[in-house]
């Protein structure tokens, strides 16, 4: 009976651990992600479906340095993104949404 409650107790505290945590670099990879389409839905909604290829962008990679809690649901990260072959360090503020992170200053 003592072993379950531990294991239960143990097991409720890393999941709870996990609710307020700050994003992962494969977090900030999928909120900057939503920035590159969204730019690019505009540049196709001006362009028409006749759009270069050279037009588009496309996110090769996030990397995290670190990231500091601003509020409740809200960090500041540092990161080095490489947009199309454009390596650039920057920092960016992301909000925990329902449906994941979201990129709301950069």
């Amino acid at each position: 009976m003592k072993t379950s409650a531990v294991i239960t107790l143990v097991t409720a505290v890393f999941l709870l651990s996990g609710c307020n945590s700050e994003p992962s670099e494969q977090d900030l990879y999928n909120a900057m992600n939503k920035v590159v389409e969204q730019t690019n839905a505009i540049v196709k909604s001006i362009a028409g479906k006749d759009v270069p290829k050279d037009a588009l962008r496309k996110l090769k990679s996030v990397k995290k340095h670190d990231c500091v809690e601003v509020s409740d649901k809200s960090y500041k990260c540092n990161v080095t993104v490489v947009v199309d072959n454009e390596k650039r360090s920057a920092a960016v503020i992301l909000v925990k949404m329902d449906d994941g992170w979201q990129v709301v200053d950069k």
